[in-house]
C-alpha cells in the first residue's frame, strides 16, 4: 500500500508566494478532487462544497482555518496549477493503492460526499470497487 493521497498531494509544488498563504495547497487540490466526484463543475460549487463538509473536513484532517477557500481562491490556483503534475501524482497513487486485475473497473459514486442525508438521518456510504 503506498503513500495516503494527502501525502500524494503534498508532493506537488506550491508555485504561491509564501506570504498570503492562508490554506497549504494540498488542501485546495483535496477539496477539487473531492468536489469534483461530487459533481462540483464550477468554482462556486466547489466554495459551496467546501462550505457544506466544513466541519467534517476540518475535524478528521484536524485543520486549524476558520473557513475553507473561496470561489476565488479556487479559480487562483486552478487557473496556473501544473495539471500535468497533479494528474502524474493522482495516477501514481492510484497505482499504488488500487490493482484491479485486467478487465476489471474502478467505478467511484460520490453519492455520500455529495450528500445522502436528509432530515439528519446516517448516510450510507455508497463506494463500488
Amino acid at each position: 500500500m503506498g503513500a495516503n493521497l494527502i501525502q500524494s498531494l503534498q508532493e506537488i509544488r506550491d508555485f504561491r508566494a509564501s506570504q498570503g498563504r492562508r490554506y497549504p495547497l494540498w488542501l485546495i487540490l483535496l477539496l477539487v478532487i473531492m468536489g469534483t466526484i461530487s459533481g462540483c463543475r464550477s468554482y462556486y460549487a466547489l466554495e459551496d462544497f467546501g462550505a457544506r463538509h466544513y466541519g467534517t473536513v476540518s475535524e478528521k484532517l484536524g485543520l486549524t482555518v476558520t473557513r475553507l477557500p473561496s470561489d476565488t481562491t479556487f479559480r487562483r490556483i486552478l487557473q496556473k496549477l501544473d495539471f500535468q503534475a497533479l494528474a502524474q501524482q493522482f495516477e501514481q497513487w492510484v497505482n499504488s493503492n488500487f490493482t484491479p486485475e485486467p478487465g476489471e473497473w474502478i467505478a467511484i459514486d460520490g453519492k455520500s460526499i455529495r450528500g445522502t442525508v436528509t432530515e439528519h438521518r446516517t448516510a450510507t456510504k455508497t463506494l463500488f470497487l
